[in-house]
């Protein structure tokens, strides 16, 4: 949902943001490259796998129909950044994989979903945001542009307003 500019607060502009290149979902949750002596390892294989407050995340199919929207969306609008949940075995006192931070971006009508891999630039940053807040979901200002691929830029200090959160 793109917002106007009278939604927008003027501090925006001259604010500090982290730039995300944007992954297809298909190819942030294949497996990894087994190292030497290890077979490889995808986002499913981790025990339960990756579980979000919003629940798991649906099939690379699914993930790809939503992907294929108008790139670049004209305009600045509230992105949601998730951390994913820890129910691994490790968690619960057990000898499994530990959950790797992939984050999950998406927006109010989940028209928009990528995800953010732990090696990914701007990581740190969208995980700090999301960490800070109370539910450690975080909410934050965010548009698309084109820059060598497609990218998203995320505004990191300048917190949306009430209403424009909670979904």
């Amino acid at each position: 949902c793109i917002l106007s500019e009278l939604d927008l607060p003027t501090s925006l502009a001259g604010s500090k943001f982290v730039s995300v290149r944007l992954h297809s979902a298909a190819e942030q949750l294949k497996p990894s490259d087994g190292r030497k002596g290890e077979k490889s390892i995808g986002v499913g294989d981790r025990g339960a796998g990756l579980v979000y407050r919003d629940g798991r995340p649906s099939t690379s199919q699914a993930f790809a129909g939503r992907e294929e929207a108008q790139f670049p969306r004209a305009g600045v609008w509230v992105v949601k950044i998730q951390p994913p949940l820890d129910v691994s075995s490790d968690s619960a006192g057990g000898i499994g994989r530990i959950t790797p931070t992939t984050l999950l971006l998406s927006d109010r009508r989940w028209g928009f979903v990528r995800f953010v891999r732990e090696e990914d630039d701007g990581h740190f940053p969208l995980l700090r945001c999301a960490l800070s807040e109370a539910r450690q979901v975080a909410y934050r200002y965010a548009e698309e542009f084109e820059d060598d691929g497609q990218r998203l830029r995320v505004y990191t200090e300048v917190l949306p307003s009430p209403e424009q959160i909670g979904f």
